[in-house]
This record gives structure tokens, sequence and C-alpha cells, in this order.
């Protein structure tokens, strides 16, 4: 990577410095304090994608009244393709898109998507210097933000969200053409997860995530506030599901993580895609399973249940029940000094959940959709009585 692709337009990078400086000093705390988006983008072998990306992202509303400039990162990770000139060349459509491309080539065992948005968020977040200044925002090659995408993540971490996920919609024409049977499946698989939420939210009520919200947290819509990107180190440069592992790092570190149904994007239903374990092998997995007529099998809703309720009971539990005669002794493995750093620091709570109540992609899968829905909706029906009658 030379010098010259990763800071491509120098003026632009100076202008959009003299902005962040000017917001800094109008504001009046964090929340209230403009802040300047940067978003972060890994790119590879999207020609036919990509300008629709751009398209998506120079008709955000954010840039309506004529006067904010929206820096993008594209990190163009070992391409054998055109995709750096098709973006270029859909640029020139939108003057207030400051384009910031970087071309690589990865050694093998580093090229894939965890090296290449780390990258992106890392240039990023080197076009702003002070970090209360900006969000960083990601998403990938082949999706399609909603007009008010960036506007929605803004506004989130103005009313005191750390962090973001944004509500993930699959296109429409794309997944017709995989068939009525992945659409019925893929029908009961949203809805399943959408009452496993609500039930979760009742269970364990976050103050920053109320409902309605939604379960997304992945690389196709996430934000986040530049100094917790510098407080958890960045972006986990991992093979698959780093969106995933940079969401946990940062709940543990005390983040504040609001999935705002308002933040949307449309995202490719392809089968065949660029990331291994990513939507693409689920959408083909699905697919295959759809046409096999395989039993649909979820995550026990009990195992749900469980795992809210152990939850809420760390957020609230005195921190006696972690001693050594506590309920809870023996289950975490932490140092006397980082436990007395992470008291300090309000991200104690945080971090327990992530170590003991994690999110778990990969549950086992034992009971019917159906029947797990029904049993979801009972559940939910028993909650809505209780508040009813209290």
């Amino acid at each position: 990577m030379s010098a010259e692709a990763a800071e491509p337009f120098p003026l632009h990078r100076r202008s959009l410095s003299r902005r962040v400086g000017a917001a800094r000093k109008s504001g009046n705390g964090a929340s209230s304090r403009p802040r300047q988006p940067v978003v972060a983008v890994p790119v590879r072998d999207e020609v036919q994608r990509i300008g629709g990306l751009i398209d998506a992202l120079g008709r955000q509303t954010f840039l309506g009244d004529g006067s904010n400039v929206l820096p993008v990162v594209l990190v163009f990770n070992n391409c054998t393709d055109d995709s750096a000139a098709v973006a270029i060349a859909a640029a020139t459509a939108h003057p207030r898109l400051v384009l910031h491309p970087v071309v690589v080539d990865f050694p093998p065992a580093c090229a894939h998507v965890g090296s290449a948005r780390r990258l992106a968020l890392d240039v990023a977040r080197s076009l702003v210097g002070h970090p209360g200044d900006a969000a960083l925002l990601t998403t990938d090659a082949d999706a399609r933000p909603f007009p008010g995408w960036v506007e929605a993540n803004l506004s989130a971490i103005a009313a005191g969200a750390d962090a973001v996920g944004g509500r993930i919609v699959g296109n429409a024409e794309e997944e017709a053409l995989l068939g009525p049977r992945f659409a019925e499946r893929a029908r009961l698989h949203l809805l399943y997860a959408a009452l496993c939420d609500e039930l979760s939210a009742r269970i364990d009520p976050l103050a920053h995530d109320p409902w309605p919200r939604h379960q997304d947290h992945t690389g196709g819509s996430l934000a986040v506030r530049a100094e917790f990107y510098d407080r958890v180190g960045g972006l986990p440069a991992v093979p698959s599901r780093e969106d995933l592992a940079f969401v946990s790092r940062l709940r543990a570190a005390g983040a504040r993580l609001r999935h705002d149904p308002a933040a949307s994007v449309e995202v490719s239903a392809r089968t065949v895609g660029r990331a291994f374990g990513g939507m693409a092998d689920c959408l083909r997995n699905w697919a295959e399973l759809a046409e096999a007529e395989a039993p649909h099998v979820v995550e026990a809703p009990a195992s749900v249940v469980a795992r809210a309720r152990f939850r809420a009971d760390l957020r609230t539990a005195s921190l006696a029940d972690f001693g050594v005669n506590g309920p809870f002794a023996g289950r975490l493995d932490i140092s006397s000094r980082e436990w007395r750093v992470r008291h300090g620091d309000g991200s104690l709570r945080g971090y327990l959940v992530e170590q003991l109540a994690p999110d778990l992609p990969d549950a086992p899968t034992t009971v019917p959709v159906a029947e797990a829905i029904a049993e979801l909706a009972l559940h939910l029906t028993a909650a809505e009585e209780i508040v009813r009658a209290a």
C-alpha cells in the first residue's frame, strides 16, 4: 500500500480536518456536539455492485443541505477486477462524497475480510484528529444503505449510544429467485428471531437499547464512536465473523450498543460471496435445506430465556456474589487489578455478560421452528399479563 493510495485527496482531507475542528470548538458536550461520519468499506472483486453502493452513499440525506461532506474509505483488497475504477467513476456524480481508495494485496494468510475491514476502519480513524468529533461507519461493498442511514446512526450516537447495529434487509428481487421454500424458511426464522429478541428485551431490559429494536449487528451496518474504537484497540482482524468479535469487544468495554431500526441497509441475496462464513454462505445453506425440505430447527426457547435471565442477574447482582462464597464464584477468570480497572471505568457489567453469557450464533438447534414460535408467543403473553396486573 503506497502513501498515495492511502491518501489520494489531501486537499479534501485538510478541509475535513477544518470542519471537525470547528465542530469541536462549537460543541457543548459529547452527545450534543456534531459528529463527522466516515464510512469504511472492504471491497474484493465487486465490479458489478460497488457502483450501487457509491450511489446509495451519495444520496444520503446527511448530504442534503449541501454543506456536509462524507468521506468514504474503500479498501480494495486482492482485487482482480476493475472495482476501484468503477467506484471512482461512480463518485464523480456525487461531489459531496470524498473517496479515499486504498489498493492492497494482503499475503494469503491475511487475505480476508477481517484484515480489509480493520484497515478500512483504521484509515477512516486516521482522517479525523480528536476522537470525540467522529463516528466510524462500516458497511459491505454489495450493500445499499437506505437514504437516512448516516443520519440515523448519528442520531443514535447523539442520543447516547456508543455503537449502533443497523437493520439488515435482503434484496427482495434476489431473494425471490431463491424460491418459495426459501422464502417461507426465511419468514419463519425472522419471526422466531424477532420474538426471541422481544422476549429478551422484556427479561433483560436495557435503557440504551429499548424495544422496539432489531437483533442485527453485523458488518453490513455498524457504527461506533471513534473514542470507543480507540478504547478497544480497533476491530479484530480475524478471518471470519470479525464484526461479531468487534461487537463483543465493544460491549465488554462497556459500550452502549443500540439496535436502531431507522439505521437500515439493503444487502444482496447472492449465494456466492466474498467472506467465508458470511451471509452468502448462510443463504446458500438455507436455500439447500429448504429445497431438501429438511427440518427447520432452532435454539430452544428455554435456552434463550435462561440466557436472558442470567444476563439480567449479571447486570444487577451484588459484586459480592463473585466473591469466594458467592453464587458466581469460580466462573470468571479475571485478575484483581483488571477487576478494579473495569469497576472504575464502568465496563465491569458488560465484561461479565460477554464472558459468562455471550451471544451464541452457533447454539444447538433442537426445536422445530413452529413449535418454538408458539412457545415464545406464550412467554410474551405471560409477560404482558404480568405487566397489566402490576
